[in-house]
C-alpha cells in the first residue's frame, strides 16, 4: 500500500470512528424489521444488497450470492467487512473509494439529523472477481437508520454491474438530495487527482482557483480546513503540513475571515455546502 493510499484508509477509519454511539440510543428491532425486506430484494433483483452498521462497523446483512463476484465468501466478507472488497480493487479504484467515502460521511454529520437521509452517494468503480477479470460496479448508498440522538447508523447499499465502457475511464461519482434533485460535494465534470485526496476541477482549473465566487480560499487554507473539518486539532495539522502551529493558527484565522464564520464549525459547514472540501 502506497503512502498516499495508507493516508486515506487512516482518515477513512478516522471518519467511520468519528460519531459517538450509546448502546441505548440503538433500536435493535430495526435490524429484524428490515431483513425480510433485504432478503426478499436480493432474491428478485439484479442487484446484490448489503446493510452497513456503524456503530459495529461491520455489514449487518450481506447477499447471500454476490452476482457479479465470481470466487465471493460470504462469510469471509461479513467477518472482515469492506475490506475485503477493498483488496480486490486496483489502488486508483480504492483511493476514489476511501476519499469518496470519508468525504460523503464528513459532509453529512454537518447536517441536521432530519436531513441526513434525504441524500444519496453514486459511485462507480473497479473490483477484480476471483478468476482476475477486472468488473466495473455501481454502488449507490442512502442512510437508512439513525440512533436516537441522530448519528448515522445503518446504511443501504446497492451495488449493479456495469456492463461495457472502458476499464481506464475514471471514477464518476455523485451525491444528490433525494428532495431537491440538487447535487453537492462532487461537482460537475470533476476530475480525479490519482495518488491522493481528489480536487474540483472546473474549467481545467483545481484548488483555490476551483473554489466557488466568493470564497476566496487558497490551497493551502483549503487543505487546513479539510484537516479540521476530520478533527485535527492545529499541532496535528502543523505535523502534518509540515509547518509551525502557528502557521496553522493564521491559516485558521483567515479561513475565518474570509468566511466570515464564527469559528471553525461554521467554516467547515459553509466550506462545504458550496462544494470546497
Amino acid at each position: 500500500m502506497n503512502a498516499s493510499l495508507q493516508r486515506l484508509f487512516a482518515e477513512y477509519q478516522r471518519t467511520l470512528q468519528a460519531q459517538r454511539f450509546r448502546a441505548g440510543d440503538l433500536d435493535l428491532g430495526r435490524l429484524d424489521y428490515h431483513l425480510p425486506l433485504l432478503e426478499r430484494l436480493d432474491a428478485v433483483e439484479d442487484s446484490s444488497v448489503a446493510l452497513y452498521d456503524l456503530y459495529q462497523r461491520k455489514y449487518v446483512f450481506l447477499t447471500s450470492s454476490f452476482k457479479f463476484l465470481l470466487g465471493y465468501d460470504r462469510e469471509e466478507a461479513l467477518g472482515q467487512g469492506p475490506e475485503y472488497f477493498y483488496r480486490r480493487m486496483p489502488e486508483d479504484d480504492l483511493e476514489t473509494v476511501l476519499d469518496t467515502v470519508s468525504r460523503t460521511l464528513r459532509f453529512l454529520y454537518l447536517q441536521s439529523p432530519e436531513e441526513r437521509r434525504d441524500y444519496k452517494l453514486g459511485f462507480d468503480f473497479r473490483i477484480r472477481r476471483a478468476d482476475g477479470r477486472l468488473i466495473r460496479l455501481l454502488q449507490q448508498v442512502v442512510v437508512l437508520e439513525l440512533d436516537a440522538r441522530g448519528n448515522i447508523w445503518q446504511v443501504l447499499i446497492v451495488n449493479d454491474l456495469l456492463p461495457g465502457g472502458s476499464q481506464e475511464e475514471p471514477s464518476r461519482r455523485s451525491l444528490r438530495h433525494l428532495r431537491n434533485g440538487k447535487s453537492y460535494l462532487f461537482l460537475p465534470g470533476e476530475a480525479e487527482e490519482r495518488g491522493g485526496i481528489s480536487t474540483a476541477a472546473v474549467d481545467g482549473r483545481t484548488g483555490a482557483e476551483a473554489a466557488p465566487a466568493g470564497a476566496g480560499l487558497t490551497k493551502r487554507e483549503i487543505e487546513v480546513l479539510g484537516l479540521v473539518a476530520v478533527g485535527l486539532a492545529s499541532r496535528e495539522i502543523a505535523d502534518r503540513l509540515f509547518i509551525s502551529q502557528a502557521t496553522v493558527n493564521n491559516h485558521r484565522q483567515r479561513i475565518l475571515s474570509k468566511t466570515g464564520a464564527r469559528n471553525s464549525s461554521e467554516a467547515v459547514r459553509y466550506a462545504t455546502r458550496l462544494g470546497i472540501l
